[in-house]
């Protein structure tokens, strides 16, 4: 499918694709007109970075998490790794907050 398609299908902007396989968290094929050509795994890869950018995983950690998902040889005790430190960051967040509202 074309970036377009795409981009409707994992509700991701054009740009914001663009921008990802610019940093090397995806890579499109190419068709043989030059553009670039999505498949569903593509898609499911961007649904995934949609959904780790929006819960506040950084880029590096975003490229981690996948690294972690292609390796079919990992221990799901890495990914929990991963999701347990950030939770730990999002409660010392929490706390920061609630002391300034405190304050």
């Amino acid at each position: 499918m074309n970036i377009g398609a795409a981009a409707q299908a994992s509700g991701l902007p054009q740009k914001t694709i663009r921008s990802y396989e610019e940093i090397g968290l995806l890579t499109a094929d190419r068709a043989a007109n030059g553009y670039r050509d999505y498949t569903t795994e593509d898609v499911h890869r961007l649904r995934f970075l949609q959904r780790s950018r929006s819960l506040g995983f950084s880029v590096a950690e975003c490229r981690q998490l996948l690294s972690l998902y292609t390796d079919r040889d990992r221990a799901g005790a890495d990914v929990k790794a991963v999701a347990s430190e950030k939770l730990a960051e999002v409660d010392r967040k929490i706390t920061e907050l609630t002391e300034l509202r405190i304050n």
